[in-house]
């Protein structure tokens, strides 16, 4: 399991693993909705081109990626929503 996810400052994880873009960011966006200002999720990926799509969308956005993690099967990324 990813330091990431076991962080106790992580309001919720998306499970996108399997999933090819857009849908990584679809489902992270849902996500946001209906989240609030300074949470932080976390979104298990497997898709290769998934980092930069949520670095992308997160810049547009104006949400922060904090961190992102090299896992086994792909890659965890944590995003704090914009306040």
């Amino acid at each position: 399991m990813s330091d990431i996810i076991n962080d106790t400052s992580v309001n919720y994880v998306i499970d996108a693993k399997g999933l090819k873009c857009p849908m990584p960011v679809i489902k992270l966006q849902q996500q946001v909705r209906k989240s609030q200002a300074d949470e932080f999720i976390a979104i298990e990926c497997t898709d290769p081109t998934a980092e930069q799509d949520i670095a992308s969308w997160a810049k547009v956005n104006k949400h922060v990626v904090q961190n992102v993690q090299q896992t086994d099967f792909g890659c965890v990324i944590l995003l704090k929503i914009k306040a």
